[in-house]
């Protein structure tokens, strides 16, 4: 009499082999510790891109530097700088035979950045809209990683792992010798697009190796390690102040993972394998597995249950034909466009905030890891209530943040940093939140397609973010 195979659940077979155990742990750092790194991306833009106080260069005067020299220097700026209402030297015109005029050479403040690329391509003035398309090439990239990741679900996740951390060394080192905002724009956005989409098949890797219970948590300490990752950057930006240097010491960090080539060390995904028929190599895993956790039974990857592919049209019939989910997705869809509109204009115009840059900073990132830790709660408070806290929470700081603008602009320096430090943790438990609720609200034939479709609406919401500042600075410009 044959004995007949029973089927199990992928999850099930994990938490057989110890759903979290030696072999999952070592895998687990191995892919941590690089996405670490990550947090560089987006937060470095503050620092490389950022709004390096100028003036126009005095005419005829060889070595005109931002900093007054002498009281004849000083004679000399008072002559041909205007003055504007505010009391400063006019940023974009210079006094030429008494006329008022637009300059093409500036001069720069080193206290706070020695080199930016703003400083090397004059990226101020009529230029201005220039530095705003650099700063969204990264989150181009970001928006076409959200896309493009998806690949990792035709030809695996290892493969396409390996392929983007090398293509992200070899751009990343290229950066910094950029020789025109082209280039540098068009690297940036390939730097977006390898960082994303590597950490989205390193967390999807992670995530499928260890059991459900242990999810929430290897989610949430990725999270954190994005914020120690932030405070390496903060320290590094710190001692380093011209972004050539700053940008090949960010690099360094990104050639490690190409030791994930070597066979064995990083596996592909078990789940992944099962789910394209590979049973043979996914049982090899398996058993790799229960050997290094020290779990003595035998696996074999026939007995995992294949999950059906319903088909796109199935898909996309049981989401339109609903009323309930298109809401929910429509909602869904706006919240993380929020999130992201706010989350990535406060990392990128933190120096707008006037004070220390670099304290500012580390504000930021100080209330962003304890809003990430906030979720570790989320079982006990519900979703819900947790959610519509820290959305109207980041809601009324942001309107806030606005009324000191438009009334308090250049005093209560320290008001405008509480406020952002509350908007900061805000929107930081938002997306904690979201990442788990957006699942939890859709059915699971679905949830793919819906995670892919709110992560495009987030990047639009990041892309839009860096115009903002720049529009408003322009403005105050042409009122002074």
């Amino acid at each position: 009499m044959k004995t007949r195979k029973v089927a199990m659940d992928y999850d099930d077979v994990i938490a057989d082999l110890d759903s979290f155990g030696k072999y999952q742990r070592r895998v687990f750092l191995l892919i941590s510790l690089p996405c670490m790194f990550t947090g560089f991306g987006a937060p470095a833009t503050s620092f490389i891109l950022g709004d390096h106080q100028h003036r126009c260069k005095i005419p005829f005067y060889d070595n005109d530097t931002y900093e007054v020299q002498s009281k004849v220097h000083l004679a000399a700026i008072n002559e041909t700088i205007p003055m504007n209402s505010d009391g400063t030297y006019s940023s974009c015109t210079v006094l030429i035979n008494g006329t008022e005029e637009k300059c093409s050479e500036w001069v720069y403040d080193r206290s706070r950045f020695i080199r930016t690329v703003t400083s090397d391509f004059n990226l101020v003035c009529d230029s201005l809209y220039l530095r705003s398309h650099l700063k969204i090439t990264y989150l181009v990239g970001f928006l076409v990683a959200s896309m493009f990741s998806q690949i990792g679900d035709v030809y695996g996740r290892r493969i396409v792992m390996l392929v983007l951390c090398t293509l992200r060394v070899a751009v990343v080192f290229a950066i910094p010798f950029s020789i025109n905002p082209a280039m540098f724009g068009i690297l940036r956005f390939f730097e977006g697009l390898t960082s994303l989409a590597f950490y989205q098949m390193s967390f999807v890797t992670a995530i499928e190796l260890v059991g459900p219970s242990e999810r929430l948590f290897t989610a949430n300490l990725s999270k954190a390690l994005y914020c120690l990752g932030e405070f390496l950057l903060i320290l590094l930006a710190y001692f380093e102040r011209d972004w050539v240097y700053l940008t090949l010491w960010l690099a360094i960090p990104t050639v490690p993972p190409l030791i994930y080539w070597l066979p064995g060390l990083i596996p592909e995904s078990p789940r992944w394998l099962t789910s394209r028929g590979k049973t043979e190599e996914a049982t090899k895993i398996l058993q790799k597995i229960a050997k290094v956790n020290k779990v003595e039974k035998k696996f074999d990857a026939d007995k995992i249950k294949r999950e059906e592919d319903q088909g796109i049209k199935v898909i996309l019939k049981e989401l339109l034909h609903s009323r309930i989910l298109m809401t929910r997705l429509f909602i869904v869809i706006a919240n993380w466009f929020v999130a992201a509109f706010i989350y990535y204009g406060l990392t990128m115009n933190v120096g707008s905030l006037g004070g220390n840059l670099y304290e500012n900073f580390s504000l930021l990132v100080v209330v962003e890891l304890i809003g990430y830790c906030v979720i570790f709660f989320m079982n006990k408070t519900g979703r819900k209530p947790l959610h519509l806290l820290a959305i109207f929470g980041c809601g009324i700081a942001s309107v806030g943040s606005i009324l000191l603008i438009l009334f308090a602009e250049n005093t209560l320096y320290w008001l405008h940093i509480a406020v952002s430090l509350i908007s900061r943790f805000g929107i930081s438990v938002l997306f904690a939140v979201l990442y788990v609720y957006t699942g939890e609200l859709f059915p699971t034939v679905i949830r793919s397609i819906v995670m892919g479709t709110v992560s495009i609406g987030a990047r639009i919401g990041a892309l839009i973010s860096p115009y903002l500042y720049d529009v408003y600075e322009e403005s105050q410009k042409r009122i002074h």
